[in-house]
């Protein structure tokens, strides 16, 4: 996800899902039926850029593994995931948590 008015856009009119260590931001799109990502680690909470580096691999690497849970529906998504916790988790516990963050998004848009 790029372009400083989608990502405003969404930040401001997105809905938030909360899963600790994870805020997720979403917002339906209608232009496009695609489905954008943003992965967001502060430097306020992760200091070495390696760090965050190594939490946005991971983060990327997780959904890439796990799309089909975003497939089942056909309208256009931007997502904002923001990583909230101040030190770095190892892959296993990142991907639990994410999962988890991931079901209760998905438990939101079917409530929606």
């Amino acid at each position: 996800l790029c372009g400083k008015t989608t990502i405003d856009s969404l930040f401001s009119e997105g809905s938030i899902v909360k899963s600790f260590p994870f805020k997720l931001i979403f917002r339906f799109v209608d232009t496009s039926p695609e489905l954008k990502f943003l992965f967001v680690v502060p430097k306020k909470l992760i200091r070495k850029a390696h760090d965050r580096n190594y939490l946005k691999r991971c983060m990327r690497e997780i959904i890439r593994k796990n799309k089909v849970t975003f497939t089942e529906s056909n309208s256009g998504i931007h997502i904002a995931i923001l990583y909230q916790q101040q030190q770095r988790l190892p892959y296993k516990q990142l991907e639990q948590k994410l999962m988890k963050a991931i079901s209760a998004f998905a438990k939101n848009i079917t409530n929606d």
